[in-house]
């Protein structure tokens, strides 16, 4: 598979729950442990009048968590290569009352972090990618507190790992606009951009990047694969061997340099150097550049 680049991931943390007045604090437990949806729904429901805006909100977000209880269906889905993606399939009409109940929320509260990721967070599980970007445009707009950009990379990540690249790329293109100059969100643009063979379109984003960061072993090393894939052979080698100095982790460096010994055999054709290097990083059934040659065959 053609991915060979690296994404920044930044570790999703749920914020802690607003204080909550009365019985209400007991709606988690309903649900998490109790699994009881129908009392947390008789729970939550009278606080949606409630004369406090706090109660209110914490309604909402109870509410959002009832409509999705036991929502989610199994479906199976084969791709074009043969191979199948299993995931949840949730029901439309529970994911459209649980982002009523979050914009409901948002409405009385709108700098609650926690009901925009939530709300992001239902938009991805459903697979609404586009609503998603509309949503994560319209939290960029609202929400400023100190968590941010970092809290909303976290999306592109979750998407990256899902291979669901134009989604990845379609959030990165909103947050570079609201967080610009930004040099993980422009790497991560350039990366999503090559990963999906757009290399042309890449590489000036990965420039762009290190000219914010010159010494980001990721975005210098993506920098390297996207002249690599583009044909740009000297530019891939000078860019290869300014990232591999700065990447500190034992085993990302190994993997790289493992990749780059490839490289050098097959695109430097100099299989001595490549096979030296491919015996100290990668494994057996890797080391391609040690055997013997093979002559073409003949008629």
């Amino acid at each position: 598979m053609r991915r060979q680049f690296e994404v920044l991931a930044v570790i999703f943390t749920a914020l802690p729950c607003v204080a909550q007045t009365g019985n209400l604090s007991g709606w988690q437990k309903l649900i998490t442990e109790k699994k009881d949806p129908d009392a947390a729904r008789t729970l939550c429901t009278p606080f949606e009048n409630s004369k406090i805006i706090a109660e209110q909100v914490e309604a909402e977000k109870c509410l959002a968590n009832v409509e999705l209880w036991g929502a989610d269906r199994v479906k199976s889905e084969k791709n074009a290569d043969g191979t199948v993606d299993i995931y949840d399939e949730w029901e439309p009409e529970s994911v459209d009352a649980a982002l009523a109940h979050l914009n409901r929320g948002l409405q009385l509260a709108p700098q609650d972090l926690s009901i925009h990721q939530g709300r992001l967070h239902i938009l991805e599980i459903s697979r609404r990618y586009k609503d998603m970007a509309k949503a994560l445009d319209e939290s960029c707009t609202i929400y400023h507190g100190k968590e941010v950009p970092d809290v909303w990379l976290a999306f592109t990540a979750e998407l990256d790992d899902q291979m669901q690249y134009q989604a990845a790329l379609d959030l990165s293109m909103i947050l570079d606009k609201h967080y610009p100059n930004n040099a993980d969100i422009i790497g991560n643009i350039g990366a999503f951009l090559d990963i999906m063979m757009r290399d042309a379109e890449a590489i000036p984003y990965l420039q762009r990047a290190l000219e914010l960061a010159p010494n980001d072993p990721i975005d210098t090393w993506d920098l390297g694969r996207a002249y690599d894939y583009s044909g740009q052979i000297n530019e891939a080698d000078t860019w290869y061997n300014k990232a591999l100095p700065l990447m500190t982790d034992p085993d990302q460096k190994k993997h790289s340099l493992c990749i780059y010994a490839e490289f050098v055999e097959k695109k430097l054709n100099d299989r001595t150097r490549a096979c030296e290097m491919q015996k100290q990083n990668c494994e057996d059934e890797k080391q391609t550049a040690c055997g013997a040659v093979t002559a073409p065959a003949t008629k």
